[in-house]
């Protein structure tokens, strides 16, 4: 952990971008602290030129790939040095190309279940896999500062209102970052909006989030932030 007690979240990729010499991506990537990276953009291209543009030299300690869907691992030809690269089980297509790509790469991978717990430098990180026995999806989750993050959609894995009333609850969550999986606030499960994401400290709405409802978060509720690509988001 930093002096000041604060991850220091650069948000190498996202749809939109919020800084000169970065480029968007459908896709996200972020570096915490140095140490822990979540997904690596679309390509090797757009992961080194948007780390390259904002000062990064990334050598993390551990990857963290949310989703085995493409898009979110196009860049792991840049991080061959990673001591481990953390998967949620998953029996999709997408899966066996990524463990494919993975193998071939030589990483140490492991493929979380349920719930696992990694110690890094600013404390401990503990990775959720949520979906159903044939798609899976890892939220990362780091209790220090009750900080969840999501690289895809957050509620198109816990659908019903009363599990994501318990889930948020159980882990006391104050900070989110990263995809809800949504366009808009009309298609939008009401009880995030009305019990859980208004009474956030923090929300930074990221890639997964569709850009009106983006805009409908960062307009109506003063906890909701304006970042992408190229921004630098700090959680105390």
């Amino acid at each position: 952990m930093n002096a000041n007690n604060e991850l220091i979240i650069d948000v190498v990729c996202d749809n939109e971008v919020k800084a000169p010499g970065i480029q968007g991506d459908n896709s996200i990537s972020l570096l915490i602290n140095g140490e822990l990276m979540i997904d690596t953009c679309s390509s090797t291209e757009r992961l080194l030129g948007n780390m390259k543009a904002m000062g990064i030299n990334a050598n993390p300690r551990l990857l963290v790939i949310s989703t085995p869907i493409n898009h979110h691992w196009g860049g792991l030809d840049a991080l061959a040095g990673v001591a481990k690269v953390a998967i949620p089980i998953d029996n999709t297509v997408n899966s066996f190309e990524l463990r494919d790509r993975l193998d071939r790469l030589g990483f140490d991978v492991i493929e979380v279940g349920g719930r696992e717990r990694f110690k890094l430098g600013f404390g401990s990180v503990e990775l959720i896999r949520v979906g159903n026995k044939r798609v899976g999806e890892l939220l990362i989750y780091i209790p220090s500062h009750k900080l969840l993050i999501s690289g895809c959609g957050l509620n198109l894995w816990l659908i019903d209102d009363d599990q994501l009333l318990r889930f948020f609850k159980e882990l006391d969550i104050r900070h989110f970052v990263g995809g809800l999986g949504a366009t808009s606030t009309s298609e939008y499960q009401g009880v995030l909006l009305r019990d859980i994401i208004r009474n956030l400290t923090s929300i930074y709405p990221l890639h997964g989030t569709g850009p009106k409802l983006r805009r409908e978060l960062v307009s109506n509720h003063r906890n909701a932030h304006d970042v992408g690509a190229g921004s630098i988001v700090r959680i105390r």
